[in-house]
Order: C-alpha cells, then structure tokens, then sequence
C-alpha cells in the first residue's frame, strides 16, 4: 500500500483521480485531497508539493489549457527538477477529454448516437465546449437545464459538476476510456510502474 496525497483543478478531476487509482486495487491510498480550484493554485504551489513528495507520493493533474505542450507547461511551472515521488501528469487538453474518451458510455449517459462523440478527444482544442455543445443535441431536458451555462457570463451549467459525477461513478469505463485517450492512457502507465523512493 503506497500512502499518497492528490491535487487537482476541480471536483471532476478529482472523482476522475479516484477513479483511476481504485483501478489498482490496493495499491494506493489517498490520505489528503488538495482543491485547487483552477490552476493557479497549482501553479502557485507545485515546488511545495515536488519538496513535500520526499516524504509522501503527491499525485498531481493539471490540464494542459492554452501551453502548447506538456513540455511547454512543465518548463514554465517547474524550477527544479521533479522529485521521483511526484506523480505530476496533464490531462490534454482537459480533463473533460477523459470524460469523452469512454464514447460508449457518453453516448449511454445522454441518450446521444455514438456517431456524434468524438473518438479523439485528446485533439479537442476544448473538450468542455466539446461536451456542452453535444448536450445541447440531448432529448433528456434535465441534463441540459443541469449542464448547459444558463446566461452568459457563466461557463457551466448549475449542476455541471454534479452531472460528470454521477456519470463517472456509474457510467464511465477506465479501461475502454484510456484506449481512446493517449493522455489518460500514459497517467495510467506512470501509476502502473510507479515505486515510492522511501526517504533516507
């Protein structure tokens, strides 16, 4: 049993995060949850958590958004070199591209033709506009009044958070999803082999 800590934009990645370490049986176990409430936070504090991973594995996902590559992100967050007990990884460009790359289940989920889910979402410039526009295709009234922003100066509908939830937990498929997302597939590789480096 690796004791580890997490950190992430918001509560969908979090749920995604727990998600992906349950695959793994007893591999893992989270001991603290860190909101960020959007990058910036991580950004913000990302040598704490490299410093802190001697001590305890941080698992840490942050979206790509505008960089131009994981490259590019890393260079810009990171001034020292990462700790091997700091699991840091990106969802491209989003984590809402994890949430579509189980199309499959997406389709379930709002009654949509398979047809219509894209079947690459790590190419989606953005994957929440991605899933807000495939909502508002959707015959189910209740998800689009719960997904879909309600004026203009909101980006999410009012229960939006709630929504991808409930579809994660009894809906969304790892296994299938990682096919269809190199991003996801590789955090899911890098947990795989991950060793903790116990401090000396």
């Amino acid at each position: 049993m690796i004791y580890i800590n997490i950190v992430f934009e918001d509560v969908v990645s979090e749920f995604l995060m727990y998600a992906v370490l349950e695959s793994f049986e007893n591999k893992f176990h989270v001991v603290n949850s860190y909101h960020g409430n959007g990058y910036g936070y991580i950004k913000k504090n990302i040598d704490g958590f490299n410093q802190a991973s001697a001590a305890i594995p941080f698992f840490v996902l942050t979206d790509l958004d505008n960089y131009i590559c994981p490259t590019a992100l890393m260079t810009d967050w990171f001034k020292n070199p990462m700790h091997q007990n700091l699991i840091f990884r990106i969802a491209i460009r989003e984590v809402e591209s994890w949430i579509l790359a189980d199309y499959h289940a997406f389709a379930q989920f709002t009654g949509l033709s398979e047809q219509i889910i894209p079947k690459n979402p790590d190419n989606l410039r953005d994957p929440k506009k991605t899933i807000i526009d495939l909502i508002k295709r959707c015959k189910k009234r209740e998800l689009r009044e719960d997904i879909i922003p309600i004026n203009n100066n909101a980006s999410i509908g009012p229960n939006y958070n709630e929504r991808l939830i409930d579809y994660i937990l009894n809906f969304w498929n790892l296994h299938v999803a990682r096919r269809n997302s190199e991003s996801l597939n590789r955090t899911c590789l890098n947990l795989e082999k991950f060793v903790f480096e116990i401090p000396k």
